[in-house]
């Protein structure tokens, strides 16, 4: 980490010490930003030979405490641990002193201290988390960030919340130790081409390319120009558009339907028009139910629609495509090497129609286990934790459902050599809901 990285916590160490009365108020500003006075702890990054301390010299890593602050700026610094003390010029102060209560892992070892406190998320290494973990003599506690979000500028909904012990066990299972090329190639080949990545291409792409007219959608539904503004500018607009494409996948007549749910009620008092709009649409898909299949990649992730520039029509035809490899990758690794999930689903059927029926609904299930990390022994893991998750775990559950009856042909009311039923084009659906 930078030599900044502990500026957060640096700062409300110093805090809380001065409510307490442990260090004074005001002080001098490093070039880091923060202020540094009396009383508080601090570290020296520059080694200064021509600065003594008794018997030594300053060092880049030594801790001191601050002793006295000068009219010039210098400073008077005792070592934390030791007699040593050092008169620190003001330039010195300014631009190779920062504060001593928190710092990286990586400058941590070798330290002790009585109690260490470190902060983890999903994006510490397992070598950085050892360090952190053994730095207290008497006790070591963890802080687990359990609301990390990889990918903030494609999220519809605020992160999923993990539980702590999630985050360790992701934690401990990425090293930042040197592997092979060859094992980094293909690491970072398997990354680009996740369904994880993939599909946050895909609804980046979509986003742009509706962007102009999912605004001009909801700035002729009836919204005062003002609220339309504020609709377009709310936290909510991310999640409302991808509602907005979720309809639209399933058919349903979006341009009716928006200006109805706008009208159906009024939005003088709702602090946040766009959500609730949100929230209407959300219902009303949701009443609408499955009277026409909806178009989704692999069966789990819906298409966007109305799309008429062409490069945008040609991006999102390619990451579909992606999609749709990787997903048949996934699926016919779990069978080669016999992967638990995919042994709960029967077996493949001698028939290559019926055959690839079964592997299609594998394909669902495969993209919707690495879309959402499942790595459990159950096919789906846990319960969803997102609105989101829970309607692409509602596709593979019904595509594991499909799966089972394709590999028990006995259990199948229909004849195994009987066509897949024609399903009749119709005109989109709107249908009234309670607003």
């Amino acid at each position: 980490g930078s030599s900044q990285a502990g500026g957060g916590p640096n700062n409300g160490a110093r805090d809380e010490r001065g409510v307490t009365g442990e260090v004074r108020a005001g002080g001098i500003e490093t070039a880091t930003g923060p202020v540094v006075g009396t009383g508080d702890a601090v570290v020296t990054r520059r080694n200064q030979r021509g600065l003594a301390t008794g018997r030594g010299w300053v060092k880049n890593g030594d801790q001191w405490t601050v002793t006295e602050l000068r009219r010039d700026g210098a400073m008077d610094v005792r070592r934390t641990n030791g007699t040593g003390r050092a008169t620190l010029p003001a330039a010195y102060v300014r631009q190779h002193v920062e504060l001593g209560y928190a710092t990286t892992a990586h400058r941590a070892q070798g330290r002790t201290v009585d109690t260490a406190h470190a902060f983890v998320s999903a994006t510490t290494l397992r070598e950085p988390l050892y360090v952190m973990a053994t730095r207290g003599r008497e006790s070591n506690r963890l802080y687990v960030d359990t609301m990390y979000d990889p990918d903030v500028a494609t999220s519809h909904e605020p992160p999923e919340e993990l539980a702590p012990t999630d985050v360790l066990r992701y934690v401990l299972a990425n090293s930042g130790a040197d592997r092979s090329a060859t094992l980094t190639i293909t690491e970072e080949w398997a990354n680009a081409n996740s369904v994880t990545r993939l599909w946050a291409e895909y609804e980046t792409i979509a986003r742009r390319a509706n962007e102009d007219r999912y605004a001009a959608l909801v700035a002729s539904s009836g919204l005062t120009p003002t609220q339309a503004e504020a609709v377009h500018t709310s936290e909510a607009w991310g999640p409302l558009t991808a509602a907005f494409r979720d309809a639209e996948s399933r058919g349903l007549d979006l341009n009716r339907a928006v200006t109805a749910l706008v009208q159906g009620r009024t939005l003088s008092s709702a602090d946040d028009v766009a959500a609730v709009i949100h929230g209407r649409v959300t219902k009303w898909i949701k009443s609408s139910g499955d009277q026409w299949p909806a178009d989704r990649i692999v069966g789990l992730l819906p298409t966007a629609r109305g799309v008429t520039d062409p490069d945008m029509v040609l991006a999102l035809e390619d990451r579909r495509r992606l999609l749709e490899q990787r997903a048949r990758t996934l699926s016919l690794a779990a069978l080669e090497q016999r992967q638990p999930w995919a042994l709960e689903l029967g077996r493949p059927s001698a028939d290559p129609a019926r055959r690839e029926e079964w592997l299609s609904r594998l394909d669902t299930v495969a993209a919707y286990r690495e879309r959402w990390n499942v790595d459990a022994g159950a096919v789906l893991g846990e319960e969803p934790r997102s609105h989101e998750q829970a309607t692409q775990r509602q596709s593979a559950q019904d595509a594991v459902s499909t799966a089972l009856a394709i590999a028990n042909p006995a259990s199948v009311a229909q004849d195994s050599c009987a066509p897949t039923p024609f399903i009749e084009t119709r005109e989109p659906l709107i249908r009234t809901v309670e607003l």
